[in-house]
This record gives structure tokens, C-alpha cells and sequence, in this order.
């Protein structure tokens, strides 16, 4: 199994998404999307940058998943609805709904036209967007095939338990 990993915005992401990496090698292989505002230290990701390094990252790939943090999930589902990508199945930790507004993409059509199954995990008091929130996204514009994770009592954008992710990764991927 090949699993595309999309880590979050700030370099801190930069670890932790290997760290998910070297778990889920386990069971699977994979390659991750290093962003180039980490190497230039700007402060924020260029999707559109981005979304054409995963492309040609992807361009010899049929059968993959993905896994996204934060900003990363949003990179991927700016690509899936652009049909620039077509994984299988993707996870999405610490989905930033109220992020991706601000930013002004039309986050609601991604997921009006998400139609790969889907597992969002939201830790369930996430500052940049809570569990209840995402709850109530999800339902207002129903993704085709969604499955959702709380993190119970966890206020911060951290997802840091590796074997819990694992676990869902293996079962859902």
C-alpha cells in the first residue's frame, strides 16, 4: 500500500509527519510532500506551488492513499476536487474548515464532491476548528462516504498519539 503524506503548515509538521511516516513504513510505503516554505522560511504554504510538486510526485501512481494534517488536508482536497489527484482513500487529522475560508477556497464544494471514502480525526476541542464544528460541516454538506473520529477531552492541534493513528490507518487504508 502507498500512502501520500500532506503534514500541516509550520515546520513543526515537518517531524511529525515523518514520525507518522516511519509508523505507518510498518505496514505500508510511502512518500511525503516536503513543502518549499520550509526550506525558505516564508510563513505560509503555497497551494498552488504545491499542488503541482504533488502532481508530479503522483504522475506515475494509480493505486495510493492519502493521509493530511491541517493545511495538507486542505492541498488535498483542492486536488481531489481538481481532479489533479484520485487517491483511494484519504485520513484527515485537525481538518482547518475556518482556516480554509479565510483563505477563501471553496471548502464546502470539496466536500459537497468528495466521493472517496473519508476519515476525518478531530481532536474534540481542536482551537482551529473543534469536533462539534467539523460534526456539523460534514453534515451540512455530505461527503459521499465519511467516517468520523473524536479525540475525546483534547484541546489543542496536536495529534500526536502515533499508535492510535496507525491502528485507524491500517483499518481504514
Amino acid at each position: 500500500m502507498h500512502i501520500i503524506y500532506l503534514a500541516g503548515n509550520s515546520l513543526n509538521n515537518k517531524i511529525w509527519i515523518e514520525e507518522v511516516k516511519a509508523e505507518f513504513d510498518k505496514f505500508s510505503d510511502g512518500q511525503i510532500l516536503y513543502y518549499d516554505h520550509w526550506q525558505t522560511g516564508d510563513k505560509w504554504i503555497n497551494l498552488q506551488k504545491e499542488s503541482e510538486k504533488l502532481t508530479e510526485l503522483l504522475k506515475d501512481k494509480r493505486d495510493y492513499f492519502v493521509f493530511a494534517k491541517s493545511i495538507g488536508s486542505v492541498l488535498a482536497l483542492k486536488s481531489i476536487y481538481e481532479k489533479i489527484i484520485s487517491p483511494k482513500k484519504i485520513i484527515i487529522c485537525g481538518h482547518p474548515y475556518n482556516l480554509a475560508k479565510e483563505m477563501n477556497f471553496p471548502i464546502n464544494d470539496y466536500l459537497k464532491s468528495l466521493t472517496i471514502p473519508a476519515m476525518f480525526i478531530q481532536n474534540e476541542f481542536d482551537f482551529l476548528f473543534s469536533f462539534a464544528d467539523l460534526v456539523k460541516v460534514l453534515k451540512e454538506n455530505n461527503p459521499a462516504d465519511y467516517h468520523l473520529i473524536k479525540n475525546t477531552g483534547n484541546n489543542t492541534h496536536d495529534y500526536d498519539d502515533f499508535e492510535q493513528l496507525t491502528k485507524h490507518a491500517k483499518d481504514f487504508f
